[in-house]
This record gives C-alpha cells, structure tokens and sequence, in this order.
C-alpha cells in the first residue's frame, strides 16, 4: 500500500518506517535524519524491539562527546535498557578491543575520522546502526561508514517542516560588505599567485606542507626540473611557494574568521531580540570570547564547567551562549530560537547540525538563523557550497535591521553564485 504523500505522519509512524528498512538491509545500515526527527528514540525502539527475541543482547552505542554519553545513558535508564548496554565516547572506544551484537553509532558521519574509524577493525558486531543527520563529508571519508552501514533511510529537514516536526523557521543569509576589504583583496592576490605556481591543483599544493612535505617537494622539483645544475635552486623555490600558499590561506582564513563587524552585527541581533534564547557559532575561541555578554561554552573550559554552563543556561528564559564546535551536535535546548554563525566553511554537515540547534519543535515559535558572511570574499563560495537546498533569504546589513525591526525588507535573488569570489 502506497502511503499518501500529502498527509502528515507521526514522528513514531516514521520511525517505525525507518526501522523497517534498517530491518531490510540486513540489520546493517545508517537512517540519515533531521535533527528533532528522534533518531535516539529511533534507536531505543531498535534495542526494544530485538530484546524481545534476544533478551541477553548486547548493545555498545558510541557518540564523539561526553555529553552525547550522558544523554545517552539517561534515555538508556528511562527506558530501562540499561542491562548490558555500554556507552562510550568514539575516541576512547577507538582505541579498545571491544565486542557486541548490535553497534550503534550516533553522529555517524564523525566515526570516518583517521583516528577515529579503527573502530570497525576493533569491534567485533554482528548488526550495526548509523544514526546522522549528514551522511557525506567534505574528505570523501563518507565511504569508510559506506561499507559498513550504507544509507537504508533519509529523512530531510523539509521532511521534518512539513510533518510538523519541527519550528518553523527563517534561514537569512547576511551579506556584509567591510570598509578593508582592500586588506583581504592582497592576501588573496598572493594567494592566487602561489596557487598558480601549483598549477592551481589543490591536493598538489597541500602536499607541499606537513609531515611529508619534504620528500613531497623533492619529488615535485624532480618532475619539473630536468637540469640537476638547478635542482637545488628549483627546490628552494617550491618550498618558497608553498610556504608563503600557506601564509596567504590562513591569513584570509583570520580576516574573514575574525572580522570585528561580525562581532557588531550579531550583537546587533542579539540586542533586537533580547526575549530570545540565542546561540552563537564561531570560527575559534577567541572570537566565542570577544562578545561583550552572555555564556561562553567552549572546548577551552573543561568538562566540569561547560556541565555548570548548560545546566545554568537551560534556566534563563532568554540569554546568549557563545560556542565554538563544541555545541553543533548533540545539545538538546529545545527554547533556543535564534542562531547566529559566525564562521561558516563548506561543509553541507555543519550548516545542517547548526541549524538543527535552534528548530526543535517549541510551543509556537518560529526560529530565525543569521549567517553573517563577509561579501566578495572566498567565504560567499564556502557558504554556497554548504547549502543543500534554497530554503534561505540573503540580505546585505540595510535589510537586515528591516528583518529585526519586523519591517518589509528585499532579499537577493535566489543564485548566491552571483557574489561568489573565485579564489
């Protein structure tokens, strides 16, 4: 029987969907799912239904943060599935010998890390459940996670709208155009210019720098210098480009990553909307810290602390918290409506777990996201690339203080390519 696309469903029907075709592959899959679409409840409904059968099951769920475990754990003893069931953070698990019948991976796309996949050669499972909003990554890495637990099921985030399973929403994109621009526009000249000289080929290039970079080098000054009288001199001229490659990247990475006027215009957003539960994404931890009010919620602050921050945090009925990578998965504030990133890149993953922090299904509200980009810089590109749909407004400052103050405001026309900077 075909079910009527047009007529909502349940969350638990659409769990009980995904679960099924888990059950079709084999027991040996990943259900790829909108944040606030329960993909732990889906995986507690996975643990009930085998232990009817196999009452002694063993289950070992892995997560990449303590406060996924703590979380996770939680659930585990609410619905009584604590018995012989462990919990553990990837990294350490990782590095374990370790045995179960049913693995379970939340925040799957983050266990095709280096350090992280030897989970697959040290675990010894017999089914395997992969739960992630993002399945792809930007390294191709996605493949290790492929040949372990394929995608059986995705559920998108316009699934989760128009089911009503999560807030409605408004995606605005902020294009900022800053008076030195003209300080980005050298690095990037020297940029190009070193680029050019690898022949624009980004793997080369990268090569040229780390671990390996010299033997890498060598070989490179061997492919295109055939006169040994000028092999030293050629070597020495790679190793210049590489170098100063490197320099001219991260020094538009901090122009961009750290401008000032992002800092004056989210806090322009947060003043315009001072009953609202805000979050705040940046690029590192410096410019988490360089807000003027509001809980800081970062890598920096050890374990203890950042228990302290939420649990205070989760009280206020309004107030700002400040985070770096540390909060993009796993934290559950369900009256957070207004995010605000700071540091955006390519990645379609982090775009998407951001997002979900602030769209979790409360009351009436209609949660607003800010991605505030600096305008005519390579950062148009990354957020280009990081969109999977075009469910998003972009604005320039002028119109955004329309969109604060409730007035009428123009966006942009849909294609972003149009402010994309080549380079």
């Amino acid at each position: 029987m075909i079910r009527d696309m047009f007529t909502p469903l349940t969350r638990d029907q659409r769990q009980d969907e995904a679960i099924k075709k888990w059950i079709e592959s084999g027991g040996k899959g990943t259900i790829v799912a909108a944040t606030a679409f329960g993909k732990t409840r889906t995986a507690i409904k996975v643990i009930q239904k085998l232990r009817v059968k196999y009452p002694n099951m063993s289950v070992l769920v892995v997560v990449p943060t303590d406060l996924l475990k703590k979380q996770w754990n939680t659930e585990l003893l609410n619905w009584n599935l604590d018995y012989k069931t462990d919990v553990r953070v990837m990294m350490g698990a990782s590095k374990k010998q370790l045995e179960c019948d049913l693995l379970i991976i939340d925040e799957a796309h983050r266990i095709n890390s280096e350090c992280i996949s030897s989970i697959f050669e040290n675990t010894k499972f017999k089914l395997i459940l992969g739960l992630t909003a993002t399945f792809e990554r930007l390294d191709g890495r996605h493949e290790i996670l492929a040949k372990y637990a394929p995608v059986c099921d995705t559920i998108t985030l316009h699934d989760a709208l128009l089911n009503g399973w999560i807030s409605k929403y408004k995606d605005y994109v902020v294009l900022l155009d800053v008076a030195d621009i003209d300080i980005y526009k050298g690095y990037n000249k020297e940029f190009i210019k070193h680029f050019e000289y690898f022949q624009f080929n980004w793997p080369l290039v990268m090569s040229m720098i780390g671990k390996s970079g010299f033997i890498n080098r060598a070989k490179y000054r061997d492919e295109i210098c055939k006169d040994p009288s000028k092999s030293k001199e050629v070597f020495k001229e790679i190793t210049y480009h590489a170098t100063a490659f490197m320099r001219a990247l991260q020094n538009r990475k901090k122009f961009v990553f750290n401008h000032p006027e992002k800092i004056r215009v989210a806090e322009e957003i947060i003043a315009a909307r001072p009953n609202s539960k805000i979050i705040t994404f940046s690029a590192n931890v410096s410019m988490a810290e360089s807000f003027k009010e509001g809980y800081v919620y970062t890598g920096k602050n050890g374990k203890k602390k950042n228990r302290a921050t939420l649990e205070e945090f989760a009280t206020w009925p309004s107030g700002c918290l400040h985070t770096c990578k540390l909060a993009e998965e796993g934290l559950n504030l369900p009256d957070l409506s207004v995010g605000i990133m700071l540091g955006v890149n390519s990645s379609k993953t982090k775009q998407i777990q951001t997002l979900g922090r602030v769209v979790r299904l409360n009351k009436d509200k209609t949660a607003e996201f800010f991605t505030i980009v600096i305008n005519n810089t390579v950062e148009t590109e990354w957020m280009n690339n990081s969109r999977s749909d075009n469910n998003f407004e972009v604005i320039d400052e002028a119109n955004l203080m329309k969109v604060l103050k409730g007035q009428p405001y123009e966006t942009y026309k849909k294609n972003i390519q149009k402010f994309v900077y080549r380079f």
